[in-house]
């Protein structure tokens, strides 16, 4: 477990990846010891190494079906050897891209991709001093030069636009190799604490440190405290331990060790303030002198320095978890981490004993706390709700600024529209249901952990965060506030996924989740939804009919729930669309619920769909029908002296029967002006072509067709098609 770092920027920097919603690359800074940087994106695992021979029987053998590859993995690394690094948090590979995006056009983007397949993933390594050579062992602390064995180009750092970039370019960059952890002392010590672990702060047994639900960075809301029941499952109560140091910073946490306390959702640290007051304070903020802290044994008035040869090492496997109880002291101060209790009401409850973190020069008699590891599918869900938290608290931002000033070069500065759609692409993925194929063990497992992702979302309340977006959105559409700047552009495309994708992800979170489903059980958001399906536009439509088709399934509340005008909306859909199968699913769903029938629903739905109406029954529907227009267009224009007669000749050549219906063909003439083909909904239920309309005139062979009504002038042939070859 390694992390590359480099001076070629002018500061100390070291290779850095996300994953979700953003692929490419980036620098993280380093060299300032009070601005901590996110080791966990910069981890890299070197998942294998090979000689370069052996890799290319690998990758031939890959290609092949019968091929066989000889080249196996070894745990030394030499220089020349092609290596394969695996980003630790995202579980994705660096590759170099296939894209381009930086000035130089003869460069590539370097990011991850989610498979190891061919070339693009493998790096070789070359010594940059002249004190080693190709075959040697790598070293930590060396200088090194990676190149991609698919481009042959070098993992290079440059600055553009005063921006610092990463891209596989011809020009060289040295990178060092900083050790962070080994795969061998984590798999030989598991149930021991390593810097990096996220955790939980158990206190007691039946409470753990966290943040109230309630909480917000401003005034006196920004407070820990002690909490139980529900909160100690929530991902409001993770934490991630991260070593004040860049060497060997995921080794094992000792005592003393100097380290900072992260709180995973916010992306904010556990800081001190001047009267020494836990508080959560922002990146910027997290100095050394208020947000370092160190386990202990015991509590005593001894201060231990250790100098940076004692802290710069793996360490030694101590603290255990669940086992192991540590105090926490602040290392600038020497305060311990303790609390007081004060009572306050909370409604429906009474009288309830509060808990708030503080440091304080004694502390209690149990203030000892012990660790408790989280899972890895529940941090990286913690990761992801940072990561969407920031950005759509950024991107309503963004939009209420623009509905106050209507300026939109300020929306585009501040919103990233391309990382937004890359991030919303994700999370529908990411909460993707499993393949009907899998096994049964798998697909409940996999339900299992969907659940648990679900669960988290709505608790730490993105899913009121989406709803507010697709709020925010339906209100500057509306008011045309984008309209002229987005047409026809990139951002008005990337706009229009957004407002899709929002749809698509809010029916993914609450899918199969009665918890979730449930908040749409009441008057103001079963009517929120309806006026919503009721103004759709196209692309959002099919998303909106998801979401209320999950609240119909999974919530029976919400089925006691419809009135008459709500069923009248999803009866308006068939008339606009047609026959829909999520329409439909959307009327089935309201007829029955847990297998009861739902009679008002049943008596509404046959009140306004079947008197008079022919909805729900087969009529002669065209399966298809396509218009097709010749490219020239010709007209009467006064004064010309063309001949005012025209005809065309049309060669049937051959003509073949699709399904149960017989295919049909007019050919004819219609009028530019008036004349609108279109598969869509209105009288007779089917597409308008030539003679469906007054604008136009056709003739299918044997019956010439105006307005919809046909006249037979040729009775050549009995039955259709009328029109055939040789015919």
């Amino acid at each position: 477990m390694v992390c590359l770092s480099c001076t070629a920027t002018g500061e100390r920097v070291c290779l850095a990846a996300e994953g979700f919603g953003n692929r490419h690359c980036f620098l993280e800074n380093i060299a300032d010891k009070n601005i901590p940087p996110d080791l966990s994106q910069c981890v890299f695992v070197i998942e294998q190494a090979l000689s370069v021979r052996a890799l290319q029987e690998l990758v031939t053998a890959a290609g092949s079906e019968t091929g066989k590859g000889t080249g196996s993995g070894h745990r030394t690394l030499l220089y020349g050897n092609a290596i394969l690094l695996r980003h630790l948090n995202s579980d994705m590979y660096l590759a170099c891209l296939s894209t381009s995006s930086s000035q130089d056009k003869l460069a590539f983007d370097v990011g991850l991709q989610e498979h190891s397949q061919g070339e693009a993933c493998w790096w070789t390594l070359h010594p940059a001093s002249k004190q080693r050579s190709e075959g040697e062992k790598v070293r930590v602390g060396d200088d090194l030069i990676l190149v991609s064995v698919a481009t042959e180009r070098y993992l290079h750092t440059t600055k553009e636009n005063e921006v610092s970039i990463v891209n596989a370019s011809f020009h060289v960059t040295h990178w060092s190799v900083q050790p962070y952890g080994t795969g061998i002392s984590r798999m030989k010590y598991v149930g021991y604490v390593f810097g990096g672990d996220v955790l939980r702060f158990f206190h007691g047994g039946d409470e753990c440190l966290t943040i109230p639900s309630t909480w917000t960075k401003d005034g006196g809301q920004n407070i820990v405290v002690y909490e139980g029941g529900s909160v100690m499952s929530q991902a409001r109560s993770l934490w991630r331990l991260e070593l004040a140091r860049t060497k060997w910073a995921g080794g094992f946490i000792n005592w003393y060790h100097p380290m900072r306390i992260r709180h995973i959702t916010t992306g904010r640290y556990l800081g001190v303030n001047d009267q020494n007051e836990l508080y959560l304070v922002s990146r910027e903020e997290a100095t050394t002198a208020s947000c370092a802290f160190c386990l202990r044994q015991e509590k005593d008035d001894q201060k231990q320095v250790l100098e940076d040869k004692d802290l710069e090492v793996i360490g030694a496997p101590i603290i255990k978890y669940g086992d192991s109880t540590v105090i926490v002291q602040h290392s600038e101060t020497g305060l311990w981490l303790s609390y007081k209790s004060y009572e306050t009401k909370k409604k429906g409850v009474g009288k309830v004993e509060e808990k708030q973190a503080i440091l304080h020069e004694e502390g209690k008699m149990d203030d000892g706390l012990d660790f408790s590891r989280s899972q890895e599918e529940e941090s990286r869900t913690a990761r992801v709700i940072r990561k969407c938290s920031s950005l759509f608290t950024k991107f309503i931002n963004g939009l209420e600024t623009l509905q106050e000033n209507r300026r939109h070069s300020m929306f585009f500065a501040s919103v990233n529209l391309g990382e937004m759609v890359m991030c919303l692409e994700d999370l529908i993925n990411y909460f993707a249901q499993p393949d009907e194929d899998m096994e049964h063990e798998e697909k409940q497992n996999k339900f299992r952990a969907l659940r648990n992702r679900q669960d988290l979302f709505q608790e730490e309340g993105i899913l009121n965060l989406i709803l507010e977006a697709i709020d925010k959105i339906n209100v500057i559409t509306s008011q045309g506030f984008l309209a002229g700047f987005l047409a026809g552009d990139e951002s008005g495309q990337s706009w229009e996924m957004i407002s899709g994708y929002l749809y698509q992800l809010l029916a993914a979170i609450i899918k199969g989740n009665h918890t979730n489903c449930a908040q749409f059980a009441n008057s103001n958001r079963l009517n929120w939804l309806f006026s919503r399906l009721g103004s759709q536009a196209s692309g959002e439509g099919t998303g909106m009919l998801d979401v209320l088709h999950c609240v119909l399934i999974d919530s029976p509340e919400a089925l006691n729930m419809m009135r008459d005008e709500h069923i009248k909306v999803i009866i308006s859909l068939l008339e606009k669309h047609g026959r829909d199968p999520k329409v439909l699913d959307v009327l089935c769903s309201l007829c029955v619920g847990n297998g009861v029938a739902v009679r008002s629903s049943q008596n509404n739905i046959c009140d306004y769909l079947l008197p008079g109406k022919n909805l729900l029954l087969q009529t002669a529907l065209v399966d298809h029908v396509s218009s097709v227009r010749p490219n020239i267009f010709v007209g009467r224009v006064e004064g010309s002296a063309v001949y005012r007669k025209w005809y065309f000749e049309v060669t049937m050549d051959h003509i073949e029967k699709t399904t149960h219906m017989m295919p049909h063909l007019r050919i004819g003439w219609a009028n530019t002006t008036g004349y609108v083909p279109y598969p869509g909904g209105g009288e007779k239920w089917g597409g308008n072509g030539v003679g469906d309309d007054l604008y136009s005139y056709g003739f299918d062979g044997a019956y010439l067709w105006s307005g919809g009504r046909k006249t037979q002038v040729n009775r050549t042939h009995a039955e259709e098609p009328y029109i055939r070859k040789g015919g």
